[in-house]
């Protein structure tokens, strides 16, 4: 599937096709993501596996897992 070209959020440069196939949602070019740590987070809910009122964990369930869009601050001039 061909990517449509589109520019960064934080300093309009175009984003590479090559990094839009690996993430579509990104925002961000390569050089806007090193420097504020990348436009997605990864979220992730668990769930002890202990008896009731146990303080021992016998395990860890993962409940979900999404990616959280992060807020773009703006670039520095």
């Amino acid at each position: 599937m061909a990517v449509k070209p589109r520019q960064c959020q934080r300093c309009q440069a175009m984003i590479s096709a090559g990094r839009l196939e690996a993430l579509p949602r990104t925002r961000l070019c390569v050089k806007c993501s090193r420097e504020t740590g990348g436009d997605l987070r990864l979220r992730v809910s668990t769930k002890g596996q202990g008896k009731a009122g146990s303080l021992k964990k016998t395990g860890v369930d993962i409940e979900s897992v999404e990616w959280v869009r992060r807020e773009v601050p703006p670039q520095d001039d």
